[in-house]
């Protein structure tokens, strides 16, 4: 049996309390038993007695314990979690390394514990989609930071989607949320609007994926899917993504202006009125929605977008900014320029496309 261990008081106990420290103590040490010297009905009866001491007994035995137990990849449930629980300094070695801690007490953890015990779950070296999705739920941007700093840490999805409404009112969760690899290119494409300008460049470079890979797997299904006289309402949703193409030729024969640069001159010169913008939406292909936040946006990213991936000029990109932001067109138009000569065509379009998936679904 292990040696006796003695809290760290300067002055011997009352007989009452010395009688309850040495019991403690003696519980202890069965419950820390390996396996082979100790049955697991033993060690949870034992455990069930030592839990009632351990209610008032003195910080420091309940340290000296919860430190053995943080050893123990057999402590009893019971016990280790009310531990756990405990105030930080008798909880950590518990909370940092213990491995007979379940998901399920974790979950409770960050759910009953103090700011200080969560930081600690969440600096673990693995931290499951389970634990993690609790974690972040508190809310308490310091714990979620330190989830998303934890390369041990990993995001489920319906985490990622909660922690993209959360970075929209943090830079900081933002940029390091856009580096991690569980984000999806539709979760970067929403955070997009809520980011300034270095990290909006950040997600075009990372997620402005090209288009390729689908148009080759796809090129002989489009005329198949033109000669169905029944089209598939799915197939035809995903060719509209994947085709090269973005704007509508059939509108552009129809429309009183012939083109989408003949709006965009016109707005540069008058403004988008709503009927420019009704125009231009169809124009472009893109739900009037996404065409109203691209133009009335803060920053001339998403103007750039439109215009490339739509094949406007510099010269049309121009009229865009200057068709709805006045005095501040220049700063907006020195970022849409950025964009506009560093992002390709498909992957322009691989990104409003995008932007159209999610108002067409409600999404934002």
């Amino acid at each position: 049996m292990a040696e006796d261990f003695r809290p760290d008081d300067t002055a011997p106990p009352p007989v009452a309390r010395r009688a309850r420290a040495r019991l403690t103590r003696r519980l202890a040490d069965i419950v820390c038993l390996p396996a082979s010297r100790i049955s697991p009905q033993e060690r949870w009866m034992t455990a069930d007695v030592l839990d009632e001491l351990l209610r008032e007994a003195a910080p420091d035995l309940r340290a000296k314990v919860a430190a053995r137990l943080a050893e123990q990849a057999e402590a009893p449930a019971g016990l280790l979690r009310r531990l756990a629980l405990d105030g930080y300094e008798i909880a950590e070695p518990i909370l940092r390394s213990s491995d007979a801690l379940t998901d399920f007490d974790m979950m409770e953890i960050a759910a009953k514990g103090e700011r200080r015990h969560r930081l600690a779950l969440a600096r673990r070296e693995h931290v499951s989609e389970t634990v993690a999705a609790a974690l972040c739920k508190s809310g308490d941007p310091e714990t979620i930071l330190a989830v998303l700093r934890n390369p041990g840490a990993r995001l489920a999805v319906q985490t990622a989607d909660y922690l993209v409404r959360e970075a929209a009112e943090s830079e900081t969760i933002a940029k390091i949320l856009i580096k991690r690899p569980e984000l999806r290119p539709i979760q970067a494409f929403v955070l997009f609007w809520a980011t300034p300008h270095p990290l909006r460049r950040l997600i075009l470079e990372r997620f402005a994926a090209s288009r390729t890979i689908l148009q080759e797997a796809a090129s002989d299904v489009f005329p198949l899917a033109a000669r169905e006289s029944d089209p598939d309402p799915v197939v035809a949703e995903a060719l509209a993504y994947i085709d090269r193409r973005q704007r509508d030729r059939a509108a552009a024969e129809v429309s009183p202006y012939g083109s989408l640069e003949a709006v965009v001159e016109r707005a540069g010169k008058i403004g988008f009125t709503d009927t420019l913008r009704a125009e231009a939406c169809v124009l472009a292909n893109i739900q009037r929605d996404l065409f109203n936040r691209i133009v009335d946006d803060f920053g001339g990213e998403p103007c750039a977008v439109l215009a490339k991936a739509t094949g406007l000029s510099r010269y049309h990109l121009e009229d865009l900014i200057a068709s709805s932001h006045g005095a501040e067109a220049v700063v907006r138009l020195e970022h849409a320029s950025l964009v506009f000569d560093t992002l390709s065509t498909d992957k322009a379009q691989t990104v409003l496309r995008y932007w159209n998936w999610v108002i067409a679904r409600g999404r934002d």
